[in-house]
């Protein structure tokens, strides 16, 4: 019940206006039923101060039918929807009607010669002349002629004073129509010099609005897709820009990004042809506001008839155009111009801040990365899987096609290239010479080497090897550790195109203190498992390193079954009377004669076998595969090579020693390296008890 209450008194609110309201304002806003209302007003006025024979209900008569028909003109012309021409017409009838009531409005109230209602005639010319020159013509001469009728017929005695009256009507009517006709058409021309100005005034707001708002997506969001798509329907909706498209690229090639209005675009610019074309080789907005008069232009729409074509510049450099066009060559103007400049500025800071962004975004992500490759290349201190890791995590980091790494090679002090991730695998293995190729000029520069197109038939040696010829973008880096350049890096990208960054470039030294560290932990690493493996004063391998080996040799024996195992053969060797010579010459002799001797050891076996300091001046070798008559001959050559050797002592004079040796050979069967080192140290034992100086085998 509520509900239909509160619904009825919404309706009682919004009950229509009376019709008469509305009738009513329109008799208000019109001009000639005004001027009727102040004729008629003025009329009966001076039909009150009339004395005597004025027909007083005539003149209410004429005067009401008079008011009655001009609004009734006023009030049915709006519902006849009459045309420019029929409305002239309503017009001038209106003016007629009026020019009538006077003309016998004058008749009635005549007072001998004196015509006072006569002067009624002025303002109806007036308004006349407010609506027209040729209403102002029409009208004024009709009034002119109607009250000139009664001069052609006055008396000879009136006529002159009758004629300077209507001489002086005439005039005033004549020069107020004029002056009303002048003043009426200086201020429409002010009205319309006004509207235009306004007019301008609102395009300039919208075109600065639709700047803002350009400068306001791309603020937020950047040269998103959508962002661009929103920016293009902007111009197009907003502004009234018929066609409008978006280039990106650079100042060799634009594409295509976005567009609007067009059925067929252009694909891509290159810079030779086109409006486009040439703001790519001038980098200056264009306005061309006839096309068909400029040689440039190429049509991707027939009804375009003018253009504005403006860079995006990122301080000297060309990333795209913003491009206008107009079915019309009077739709685009100076203003349209200033426009399409500030929102080509504002899309160009966009995309420089865009593109910063991404820049600091890569650069984070690239040195978040680095603490990943950092971590990578420490994870272990196996060389051959330090410098695979290196090339593998580096080509991934770095996005290079080809990563190479080039190591010392510590004993002979040349360069070799150790690991290669990429396609260019036959570099591998390849000695790499200072100065040649991109490692070997970083290595010899001490310098991180740069060069957008590296030949790589520089290198005789690699071309030999099948390394491709074409080409390519390179980088050198060298690895620098204490003073020393342990090897380098090269980098390669075979698109020429695609340069290595300036991010990029500023990182490589970083991951260049990384790799040398890493390659100089491996060869630390190798150093402390020499000399935990190796005697200090030989350099043969030590007792550990012995046992360890045959605890190995021993397991790989026990997996395989006896038919299978390889043949293998023990030598024990004791220097003669060494104690005698430490004591007769000194010690420092004594380390002599071990030294010389590990030297015939080291110039004899091979590198299958093993030889170790057994302990004192005791040594004993492991010869692979060998048989008992092949180890008792080896050491049969040892013992009489050393028998040669001469040491300095102490005074100058040579010392020499001999040595004494046993040997023993391990056959397919359960047979274990402790026995045969058992037999073996009996068969010394044997040749020292039979004279010293000789081998025996147990």
């Amino acid at each position: 019940m509520t509900t239909l209450r509160l619904s009825a008194s919404v309706t009682r609110k919004r009950r229509r206006p009376w019709a008469g309201s509305r009738t009513l304002r329109r008799l208000s806003s019109d001009p000639q039923t005004l001027l009727a209302v102040g004729v008629v007003a003025t009329t009966m006025a001076v039909a009150a101060m009339s004395r005597g024979g004025l027909d007083a209900r005539r003149l209410v008569a004429i005067s009401i039918e008079f008011l009655a028909a001009q609004a009734i003109a006023s009030v049915a012309a709006p519902f006849l929807r009459p045309t420019a021409r029929q409305r002239a017409m309503i017009s001038f009838g209106r003016f007629a009607l009026a020019i009538l009531y006077v003309t016998v409005a004058t008749a009635l109230l005549r007072s001998g010669e004196f015509r006072p209602v006569a002067a009624l005639y002025i303002p109806i010319v007036a308004l006349a002349a407010a609506q027209g020159t040729l209403q102002a013509l029409l009208v004024g001469s009709a009034a002119i002629a109607l009250y000139l009728v009664p001069v052609v017929s006055a008396s000879p005695d009136n006529l002159s004073i009758d004629a300077q009256r209507a001489i002086a009507l005439g005039g005033t009517a004549i020069l107020l129509s004029i002056g009303t006709r002048r003043s009426i058409s200086a201020l429409t021309e002010t009205v319309r010099r006004l509207g235009a100005s306004l007019a301008r005034d609102r395009r300039r707001s919208r075109q600065l609005a639709a700047v803002e708002s350009v400068g306001r997506l791309l603020a937020s969001t950047g040269p998103a897709p959508e962002t661009l798509e929103r920016i293009v329907g902007l111009l197009q909706d907003d502004l009234g820009y018929d066609f409008v498209s978006v280039y990106f690229g650079s100042a060799t090639r634009l594409r295509i990004a976005v567009q609007a209005g067009y059925d067929t675009v252009i694909e891509e610019f290159d810079g030779s042809s086109g409006v486009v074309g040439r703001v790519m080789r001038s980098r200056e907005l264009a306005f061309v506001p006839d096309v068909g008069a400029d040689t440039d232009y190429r049509s991707a729409a027939g009804a375009v008839r003018a253009e504005i074509s403006a860079p995006l510049l990122i301080g000297d450099d060309l990333v795209g155009v913003v491009n206008v066009e107009a079915r019309g060559t009077a739709d685009l103007d100076a203003s349209d111009v200033e426009t399409m400049r500030l929102v080509a500025e504002r899309m160009a800071s966009a995309l420089a801040l865009a593109g910063e962004r991404e820049r600091l975004a890569a650069r984070a992500e690239l040195f978040r990365r680095l603490t990943s490759f950092a971590t990578a290349v420490n994870a272990t201190l196996d060389p051959d899987r330090v410098q695979q890791a290196i090339v593998d995590e580096l080509a991934d980091l770095m996005g290079a096609d080809t990563v190479g790494l080039t190591v010392l090679d510590r004993p002979t002090g040349g360069y070799v290239m150790r690991a290669v991730a990429g396609r260019q695998q036959e570099y591998l293995g390849l000695p790499i010479q200072p100065g040649i190729g991109l490692a070997g000029r970083a290595i010899r520069d001490r310098a991180l080497v740069i060069d957008p197109r590296f030949d790589p038939t520089a290198n005789p040696e690699a071309i030999a090897a099948g390394a491709p010829t074409e080409p390519s973008a390179g980088v050198g880096v060298p690895l620098v550790r204490d003073d020393v350049v342990v090897g380098a890096l090269a980098l390669v990208r075979h698109d020429l195109e695609r340069p290595f960054t300036p991010d990029q470039l500023e990182a490589l030294p970083i991951v260049a203190g990384v790799v040398a560290l890493a390659i100089t932990n491996t060869f630390l690493h190798a150093e402390v498992i020499e000399l935990s493996v190796r005697d200090a004063l030989t350099g043969l391998f030590n007792r550990r390193y012995l046992d360890a080996t045959m605890a190995r040799l021993e397991a790989i024996r026990t997996r395989r079954a006896p038919e299978a195992r390889d043949r293998a053969a023990v030598a024990i060797f004791d220097l003669d009377h060494f104690g005698e010579i430490n004591k007769r010459h000194g010690h420092q002799a004594g380390d002599a004669i071990l030294r010389a001797f590990a030297d015939v050891l080291r110039a004899r076996f091979r590198g299958t076998d093993v030889v170790a300091r057994y302990g004192g001046e005791e040594f004993l070798a492991i010869l692979d595969g060998a048989t008992l008559e092949q180890a008792q001959a080896v050491a049969e050559e040892i013992r009489t090579s050393f028998a040669r050797v001469r040491v300095d002592g102490p005074d100058g004079s040579p010392i020499s020693a001999t040595v004494s040796a046993g040997c023993a050979a391990m056959t397919m069967g359960e047979e274990r390296f402790e026995e045969i080192v058992t037999r073996a140290d009996v068969g010394l034992v044997l040749a020292k008890r039979s004279g010293r100086n000789r081998v025996v085998a147990a």
